[in-house]
C-alpha cells in the first residue's frame, strides 16, 4: 500500500493506548489515511503484532521510546482513562480520548489542572461534531431557540457489540455513558443547561433490554432522549417547532463516511436532502494542534458540563 503524505505536521508520531476492534477498524485506518506516523501501541495483548509499529506493555515505556512530540490516543475502556491520562498529561503529552472521556467530574478537573500546568492538549473524540449536518443542526437550533417546541434525540442499537467494555458493571462501562454522551454534548453546544435533565425511567441493567429515558424542559422547549437497546437501529434527531415546521436528520451521531438524510416538512410540503459526509476520524486527525488549542477551552467547558450531568444521571440509574 502506498504511504500517505502526512498533511498534519503537528505531531511527529502517534501512539494508541488499547487496541480493540474500534482502534483496529476505525482509528488505525484513519491515522494511515491522513499520513500520521503510527509509532506505537500500548496493549496488554502480549501476542499483538502490527507491521511497522512498536508494541509496548507500559505507557512509561512508550513515553521514553517515542519522539517527544507524540500524540497519544486513548482507546482503552473508560474506567482506565483517568489513570492513563494522568500519566500522559503530567509528562506534558497531548491526548485524544475516546468518549466517554470521564464519568467523574473530580477526575476530569484533576486532568485539566495538570494539562494546563504542562501545556498539554486534551480532547474528547466526539467525532460526530465534525459532520456538516450536525453543525447545520446546531446552527439552526441556536438561531431559533424560542421557536422550538420539542427536540427528540434517539440513539438505539439492536445489541451490544461482542468483546467490548460495555458490561454495565460501572457507569464508565455502561450504555448510559457510552451513548448518552452524544445527546448531552449536543445540548451543550446548543446552549442548554444540563441540570434541567432528569432520568425518568430505565430498564433494569440486569435485563437484556437496557434502555434509558431522559427528559427536560428548557424555557420553550421540551427534550426527550432515548438511548440503549431496541429491536431496530435508530440514530436520529427530530426537531418540532411551534408552527408545523419539523426537521428530521439521520443517522446523526455517526462518524463514518456516507449519506445522511436531512428532511424538512410543514403542513404543505416535504423536502428530503441527501448529504454526503466524509470520515469524521480522518477530519479530526487532519486538524492541526494549533486549531485544536484554539477551541480547547470551549470544548473542555462543555466536557465538564456533560461529565457533571452524566455523573448525576448515573447515580439516579443506580451506578455508584
Amino acid at each position: 500500500m502506498e504511504k500517505k503524505v502526512n498533511i498534519n505536521r503537528s505531531w511527529d508520531s502517534t501512539c494508541i493506548l488499547g487496541f480493540g476492534a474500534h482502534a483496529e477498524l476505525k482509528l488505525l485506518p484513519a491515522l494511515k489515511e491522513v499520513g500520521l506516523n503510527i509509532g506505537g501501541v500500548v496493549s496488554s495483548k502480549s501476542d499483538l503484532k502490527i507491521s511497522g509499529v512498536k508494541i509496548f506493555s507500559q505507557i512509561e515505556d512508550a513515553i521514553n521510546f517515542l519522539p517527544k512530540n507524540t500524540l497519544y490516543i486513548i482507546s482503552s475502556p473508560p474506567d482506565m482513562h483517568y489513570q492513563q491520562s494522568k500519566i500522559l498529561v503530567e509528562a506534558g503529552k497531548d491526548i485524544f480520548i475516546e468518549k466517554p472521556a470521564f464519568t467523574s467530574i473530580n477526575n476530569l478537573n484533576d486532568i485539566l489542572t495538570a494539562a494546563e500546568k504542562n501545556n498539554a492538549l486534551v480532547l474528547e473524540m466526539l467525532m460526530y461534531l465534525e459532520s456538516k449536518v450536525v453543525k447545520r443542526i446546531i446552527k439552526i437550533l441556536k438561531k431559533n431557540k424560542s421557536s422550538v417546541r420539542n427536540i427528540q434525540l434517539k440513539f438505539l442499537i439492536p445489541s451490544i457489540p461482542k468483546n467490548t467494555f460495555r458490561n454495565e458493571s460501572t457507569l464508565g462501562c455502561s450504555l448510559l455513558s457510552d451513548m448518552g454522551c452524544y445527546p448531552l454534548s449536543l445540548l451543550t453546544y446548543i446552549g442548554y443547561d444540563l441540570s434541567n435533565l432528569n432520568l425518568v425511567s430505565h430498564q433494569e441493567r440486569q435485563t437484556k433490554t437496557i434502555k434509558f429515558y431522559i427528559e427536560g424542559i428548557f424555557e420553550h422547549t421540551s427534550i426527550n432522549i432515548q438511548i440503549g437497546l431496541s429491536n431496530d437501529y435508530k440514530n436520529k434527531v427530530i426537531i418540532k417547532f411551534h408552527d408545523s415546521h419539523e426537521i428530521i436528520c439521520e443517522p446523526f451521531f455517526y462518524g463514518r463516511a456516507g449519506e445522511r438524510k436531512f428532511i424538512e416538512s410543514n403542513d404543505n410540503s416535504v423536502k428530503e436532502e441527501i448529504i454526503y459526509e466524509k470520515n469524521s476520524y480522518e477530519l479530526m486527525f487532519s486538524r492541526s494542534r494549533s486549531d485544536w488549542m484554539k477551541v480547547q477551552k470551549n470544548r473542555l467547558d462543555k466536557l465538564q458540563q456533560v461529565t457533571d450531568a452524566m455523573q448525576r444521571l448515573g447515580k439516579h440509574a443506580g451506578f455508584k
